[in-house]
């Protein structure tokens, strides 16, 4: 070998750590970014044909962070029971009610906030429940009817927080078309709603009033005259007043089908369209009412 070609197989030699270099940069390259290059092309490609998890939908349901319940309290004292956003104070039974004042820095909408008042024997045995309903600016004084409730002043009572999605399942025993009902009955009001596979799409309310003292009978007949006009002028609504001089009863019927909700109707207990079926009954039975 002369002296040219050993100087050419020097340089290859010399040549050969920078190519090594070369090649471990180009490695660490491929490593490093061509995955996150493959995963953004993979993710847009997967946007335009609707596939992979670019395209996939949250469906974890957002936590209710409201927590649960109160302290007890007990009807005898004469203490204020705080709940996150309400107080409770002046709590008094007499005659069959619970009256107590309500106060809260803003205004809100008790039924919205989903309260309840459970009440418990010696803070274990479960009695009942009332819901918490109106609406509070500032404070109100509310009146709530606990007269078929076993309760005195020595009964424990806490606030809970019972969401919708929480209250538990019971199915209504439906025909083969997926059609059932639900009474609720307390004093001289029965409320019927109607369901199509546990959805609510139909309500009958029936009030029944009597007054011996013609003077007041007429009043109060000529007021629920006047509503049932107003109603009948609604979209999805019927009523009507049958009247026997001492004695009538105002219907009112409200159908789903063409409307969302009824929310503009004073009338109580009106739930919005495809409210489930147990939990009608679940509030209905948290408001005195017997259903079956």
């Amino acid at each position: 070998m002369n002296n040219s070609e050993i100087n050419k197989e020097k340089d290859k030699k010399a040549g050969s750590p920078i190519f090594i270099i070369v090649i471990f940069v180009a490695l660490l390259v491929v490593v490093f970014y061509v995955p996150e290059i493959y995963q953004r092309l993979n993710v847009d490609m997967a946007s335009v044909f609707g596939i992979g998890k670019a395209n996939e939908k949250n469906d974890t349901p957002i936590e209710d962070t409201t927590p649960a319940t109160s302290d007890f309290y007990q009807i005898g004292s004469k203490s204020t029971l705080s709940f996150n956003e309400i107080t409770l104070s002046d709590i008094d039974l007499v005659d069959g009610f619970l009256t107590f004042t309500v106060s809260s820095s803003d205004k809100i909408d008790l039924e919205s906030l989903n309260y309840y008042l459970e009440f418990y024997e010696a803070r274990s045995t479960f009695v009942g429940r009332r819901m918490l309903r109106g609406e509070v600016i500032k404070n109100k004084t509310l009146k709530i009817d606990v007269s078929n409730l076993d309760i005195n002043t020595s009964t424990y009572f806490m606030i809970s927080h019972i969401a919708d999605a929480s209250i538990p399942k019971k199915t209504l025993t439906s025909d083969e078309s997926g059609l059932a009902s639900l009474q609720c009955s307390k004093e001289n009001r029965i409320y019927t709603y109607d369901f199509k596979n546990s959805s609510l799409y139909k309500v009958t309310m029936n009030y029944t009033y009597s007054n011996q003292s013609l003077e007041e009978y007429s009043k109060v007949l000529f007021e629920y005259q006047k509503i049932a006009k107003a109603m009948n002028d609604l979209t999805g609504a019927t009523a009507s007043v049958a009247d026997n001089n001492s004695t009538f009863i105002y219907t009112l019927q409200l159908d789903y089908t063409d409307v969302k909700n009824f929310s503009h109707v004073t009338e109580d207990y009106i739930f919005k369209k495809g409210v489930l079926s147990h939990v009608i009954e679940f509030k209905m039975d948290a408001e005195g009412f017997e259903c079956k």
